[in-house]
């Protein structure tokens, strides 16, 4: 089926087929002012007999094909002479080509039932109303377009105009500064998590971190590692009565200085079951610092009284460390 386009800046009709509008996807060049536009935005049906107003012939624009021009008895026509064929299935072809030309009749069909429809309206209102119609502020055409059902749409005009959104100057820049903007969300929850670990690795740093967390209700502190920290010797020694000594000696393993963790001291019998248990936090252990700095030792020695029963004598003692 052959149908009509018209070029938007000129006003030049011409006479094309579906096969001509699968070279370039519909994009097609007016021989007479050499404007580029989509005929199938401009598709009408063409009524055989009805000769097409004089004028040079469109180009589609693609490399697949060497277009050229012929006057015949019918009006302006555009030749095609596609390149060598391929191999491929005939029955295959056949069929899209079938296909593409029942999306582009329904296309014209759609168009032509919504030009009708457009051009009704100012003549009802003429006659119901002595006021004057007030035109529209877009053409009729484009008016007509956006009016088509997005079904009646050829498949490749819907890709064309995806690709063409997708590849816009102004969404490329908005998907630019969204990247950007997560990047840099990525980076604050990282050094929101890690910053006790930056504040020990730049101490110059820390006034910053500070000032960040105010707001957030975040506190800066020393670093905890419970796995680099170590029980290198203890001791728990009676002194006098009920009166006990438990000596400890911690090591700092790591290359930074961690927090002071807390202390865990369990009294066992001669079954090695707990009789006894507890728990020194870190501001209750005696002149203890709050770290333990890098790759060094520290000495802490509690003074106990512990109070143990006949039936029930300690044999043992199990001490670990831990944070809370």
């Amino acid at each position: 089926m052959s149908f009509t386009t018209r070029c938007p800046a000129c006003g030049t009709t011409f006479r094309i087929v579906a096969d001509q509008l699968k070279i370039s996807e519909g994009w097609v060049r007016c021989g007479h002012c050499a404007d580029v536009f989509d005929a199938t935005l401009y598709l009408e049906p063409w009524v055989p007999g009805a000769p097409a107003p004089a004028g040079s012939l469109p180009e589609p624009q693609a490399p697949q094909a060497e277009l050229t021009t012929a006057n015949d008895s019918h009006g302006d026509e555009l030749i095609t002479r596609p390149p060598a064929p391929l191999p491929h299935d005939p029955l295959e072809g056949a069929l899209a080509d079938a296909d593409f030309s029942t999306e582009l009749q329904r296309f014209a069909a759609a168009k032509a039932a919504a030009d009708a429809e457009a051009a009704a309206v100012p003549v009802t209102a003429s006659t119901t109303s002595d006021k004057p119609v007030v035109a529209p502020s877009e053409s009729p055409d484009n008016e007509a377009v956006d009016s088509v059902d997005p079904e009646a749409v050829p498949g490749f005009v819907r890709q064309a105009q995806q690709r063409a959104f997708w590849q816009s100057r102004s969404v490329r820049v908005g998907l630019s500064f969204l990247a950007l903007l997560l990047a840099a969300l990525l980076v604050a929850q990282w050094a929101l998590h890690e910053r006790d670990r930056i504040a020990a690795w730049r101490p110059d740093l820390l006034p910053l971190l500070q000032q960040v967390c105010a707001p957030i209700g975040c506190a800066v502190g020393p670093v905890r590692n419970i796995d680099a920290i170590v029980i290198d010797s203890s001791a728990l020694v009676r002194r006098l009565g009920n009166f006990h000594s438990f000596d400890l000696v911690l090591k700092n393993t790591a290359d930074m200085a961690l927090a002071l963790p807390a202390l865990e001291l369990s009294l066992t019998d001669t079954r090695d079951a707990v009789i006894s248990r507890r728990v020194f936090l870190p501001e209750e252990w005696p002149d203890a610092p709050t770290v333990i700095p890098a790759q060094s030792s520290l000495n802490v020695s509690f003074r106990l009284s512990l109070s143990v029963g006949e039936a029930t004598p300690m044999a043992g003692y199990r001490a670990l460390v831990f944070y809370p």
